[in-house]
């Protein structure tokens, strides 16, 4: 079956939505529909078929345009999936390591610093939780109630990612220096789970970071 103008059209609109694969191709499938039924209109018209789907995309929009209205919406579900996401394996992070600091793990640290490094990870707690909270109630349900722009919401989000990568990567540090120093203290399961939990969170953050991009750079509208 030969290309036709609406096929280049979807191509060229798929790559700048910025949804996840699955989202993009429900967008995609549902304007290529749409675009289908403008075309039939025309040809209703007398148009002929590829001067009708002309007529359509024409009609619709260019690619760009596109992308931009559905880059907030888009944008909001992946702020509102990290966010989730990051701040789910919170409980399960600090449940793990108190397990293993109450079990004798870190008994090999200095009692200074480990008062220094509860005090700063508290802050960084105090800092990426509700920056949190705002962006997953600004892009879910409770959106209705807390209204904060996108481009904002994928800031706090940001903060979030950095504190966790901060968090995270100070237990790892330490436990790599326990394993060094003092490997008999350590207690294997919770250690073991905990480090593999912190390594998924500092991976996603890190990840979320450059995917968060095009909803930072949206206009103070959005």
């Amino acid at each position: 079956m030969s290309r036709t103008v609406i096929d280049d059209y979807l191509d060229e609109l798929g790559p700048r939505l910025t949804g996840t694969w699955w989202e993009r191709q429900a967008i995609l499938a549902e304007i290529g529909d749409g675009l289908l039924e403008a075309a039939e209109h025309y040809r209703a018209q007398g148009l002929s078929p590829e001067n009708a789907r002309s007529a359509a995309v024409e009609e619709f929009g260019g690619p760009r345009d596109v992308a931009a209205e559905f880059a907030p919406v888009l944008s909001g579900k992946r702020i509102h999936r990290y966010g989730c996401t990051l701040t789910s394996l919170g409980p399960v992070i600090g449940l793990l390591w108190g397990t293993a600091a109450l079990l004798g793990s870190f008994s090999a640290v200095p009692r200074s610093l480990t008062i220094l490094g509860l005090v700063l990870m508290g802050c960084a707690v105090l800092a990426g939780v509700p920056s949190a909270v705002a962006a997953i109630a600004s892009t879910g349900r409770a959106s209705r109630f807390v209204r904060i722009p996108t481009r904002l919401a994928a800031k706090a989000l940001l903060v979030t990612a950095t504190m966790a990568v901060f968090i995270d990567g100070t237990l790892l540090i330490t436990l790599l220096t326990l394993i060094a120093e003092a490997p008999r203290d350590l207690v294997v399961l919770p250690v073991t789970l905990g480090a593999l939990v912190s390594i998924a969170r500092i991976t996603i953050a890190v990840t979320s970071v450059p995917r968060l991009g095009p909803a930072r750079a949206l206009t103070a509208t959005a």
